[in-house]
């Protein structure tokens, strides 16, 4: 029999899935729930120490002679803090043990519970990693803890070996035991350039039998013309769909330009664009709605990720497989292994470039996107361009821009502080044309940038200033907070011609279509100072002008949807009458 604590049964587990088999125990409180789940599983070999500090260095004796992980359990208090000697000399001879310390709640900390000290990265500084896992309510905390122990797991063997904490609070009675089977859990696998072919091989079998697999370009990869051609011949065997944005700066056969469709859609997608199996590298993209379609469908599909690190990063809630190698050599291997009998059929692929031109692009009136649209039919190819978050990024994707652009923005962190300095960083970098499209509240956030001493004349920034944050009215409104525009949009009158003028800027305005057709051509052109172009437009003009294109993209709701549309508005106006 096993505990009915949630985070225990995942522990006991993952255990098994890692091969930990040596568990060495000492006597307790807060750690009965794990030590009796574990000693109940014939799976486990056990040891009982009494005393937690030679625990430790028993455990590690063991790892050392069995050239095997090994694991202690102990309970709260100062039980933990006696497995820091032993902690301290694994971690110095590069031994490979798992340190499982028994907590209490949490939300106790500090209120004199009895055993309850902190416990959190206790071996800060002698361990490879330290978790804590969550006490579990629902399914986002139940992922979350497996991934941790997934986490903690991996890193025992990774680049390297050496010791690992979890710290695991129990909550509730320590004496429950309601289940017989452990739940079935997802290991994390790593797969890294040391591993013989022959483990490779075993995952050309997912990659042979998925009918749809999308490869998902991240920012901030630098991909070399034998990384296209390995991605290529990786798209010409496989059925596959390459999703790409701006930011991806990739482009080659297969690519599709996914950020129109799942974002217009609100992660609605048609069924047919769901994948088996998704590949990513690569860092953040603009789009939200992505992960909204992938997470909604974690449970069928599968998740590998290329990342030369070896992290876990289980964006879409359905890691399986990490590949710790770069992406030619993801993509060479697993195409130069590719059954015979693999034929690419490009159904999925097609599906995908369907739904892209399938999107309904308006003739815009003058606004954000009218702007967007036209300065991507000018921008010289070669040119970088930095995109500031959220609107600036947004507009953007929905036109083409020409080949060999290089586009970048500050997604990482998603901070309005710094984007403007990080593009006169790139534009002091290159002597190519380098333009900047950025919100008011960015641009006067960071404005002392442009004064920059080595900003030269190939700057190019385009000022979008609607009067403040028309993001908030994009999906909020000023119907649901009448005060929006006060504090949350930060409304204002701010305009930055007599400042950039005084740094030398070429300074021009548009408030038309007229003014910004004149305008924008000369911004392509070789000058002999940085220009800037100050565009008026009205943030709840901008906004709402937004919302009906996604309204215009959204896909029909279904017989089902209707239904409960109709269900819940009946349900409404019954409880309206009491």
């Amino acid at each position: 029999m096993y505990t009915d604590i949630k985070s225990v049964q995942l522990l006991v587990a993952l255990l098994k899935e890692y091969h930990i088999q040596n568990i060495v125990l000492s006597p307790g409180g807060s750690d009965i729930p794990i030590i009796h789940s574990i000693e109940e599983d014939p799976y486990f070999r056990c040891f009982s120490v009494v005393d937690e500090r030679s625990a430790a260095y028993f455990a590690m004796g063991i790892a050392q002679e069995t050239n095997k992980p090994a694991a202690c359990v102990c309970t709260s208090g100062t039980a933990a803090c006696n497995y820091l000697p032993g902690m301290t000399e694994a971690y110095y001879q590069d031994v490979p043990i798992i340190a499982i310390t028994a907590d209490k709640n949490p939300y106790f900390q500090g209120q004199i519970e009895t055993q309850k000290i902190d416990q959190q990265n206790i071996f800060e500084g002698v361990c490879k990693k330290s978790v804590n896992l969550p006490v579990i309510h629902d399914e986002l905390e139940y992922w979350y803890c497996e991934r941790l122990i997934c986490e903690a797991l991996l890193e025992v063997n990774h680049n390297g070996t050496g010791p690992v904490h979890i710290n695991i609070p129990i909550t509730g009675s320590t004496s429950n035991y309601y289940i017989e089977h452990l739940p079935n859990v997802k290991p994390i696998r790593l797969v890294s350039y040391g591993e013989p072919d022959d483990t490779w091989l075993s995952y050309a079998k997912t990659l042979s039998e998925a009918q749809r697999i999308l490869v998902v370009i991240g920012q901030n990869v630098t991909f070399t013309d034998h990384d296209i051609q390995q991605i290529e011949k990786f798209f010409e065997k496989y059925n596959c769909a390459i999703a790409v944005e701006h930011l991806s700066n990739l482009r080659c056969k297969g690519v599709v330009d996914s950020y129109a469709v799942t974002e217009t859609t609100g992660g609605k997608c048609d069924i047919s664009l769901l994948p088996d199996l998704v590949i990513t590298l690569g860092n953040n993209l603009s789009a939200y709605n992505l992960k909204t379609f992938l997470r909604k469908n974690r449970k069928n599909i599968k998740h590998w990720q290329i990342d030369e690190a070896g992290r876990v990063r289980d964006v879409y809630q359905s890691l399986t497989t990490i590949f710790q190698c770069s992406p030619a050599y993801f993509f060479k291997f697993y195409s130069d292994h590719a059954s015979e009998s693999i034929k690419n059929s490009l159904e999925y692929y097609t599906n995908w470039k369907n739904a892209v031109n399938a999107i309904k692009k308006p003739s815009f009136p003058f606004s954000n996107f009218y702007i967007a649209q036209q300065l991507a039919s000018i921008v010289p190819a070669g040119s970088i361009m930095h995109l500031a978050i959220l609107n600036s990024t947004r507009i953007l994707q929905f036109f083409p821009l020409s080949k060999g652009v290089k586009v970048y923005s500050n997604t990482g962190a998603l901070g309005i502080d710094g984007c403007l300095s990080a593009f006169c960083g790139q534009a002091a970098a290159t002597d190519q044309l380098a333009f900047c499209v950025i919100g008011d509240l960015s641009f006067f956030y960071d404005m002392n940038a442009a004064g920059i001493r080595h900003n030269g004349k190939n700057i190019r920034i385009i000022l979008l200033n609607n009067g403040g944050g028309s993001e908030f009215h994009f999906f909020m409104g000023k119907k649901n907070i009448p005060t929006i525009n006060d504090f949350i949009c930060a409304e204002h009158q701010k305009q930055a011609a007599g400042w950039i003028e005084s740094l030398g800027y070429q300074y021009y305005t548009a408030r038309n279509k007229e003014e910004l057709d004149h305008i924008l051509p000369k911004f392509a052109e070789i000058s002999d100072t940085p220009m800037f172009l100050e565009v008026f437009t009205d943030m709840e003009n901008d906004a709402a002008l937004t919302n009906s294109f996604y309204d215009m993209n959204k896909p029909e709701p279904s017989v089902g949807d209707k239904a409960l549309a109709v269900a819940k508005g009946v349900a409404k106006k019954i409880i309206g009458k009491y």
